[in-house]
């Protein structure tokens, strides 16, 4: 396997693994992905604050009872 093979091979791997990725790269493909994004961090951060919520209830909770 030549160098020049081996570069071309990666070249395509790397190229495929965008497609899968992002998708087609049409003009409505671009902005869907970007909503998925948002939405998936949006939920990350709402799960931080619940998990925090309840933190912060059971430390009260000790906090009483001591």
């Amino acid at each position: 396997m030549s160098r020049r093979d081996y570069d071309e091979g990666r070249e395509n791997a790397r190229r495929e693994m965008e497609e899968r990725e992002f998708g087609s790269r049409g003009g409505s493909g671009g902005s869907s992905f970007t909503a998925a994004v948002f939405i998936k961090y949006l939920a990350i951060v709402i799960v931080v604050i619940i998990v925090a919520y309840v933190v912060l209830q059971i430390l009260r909770t000790v906090q009483g009872a001591v």
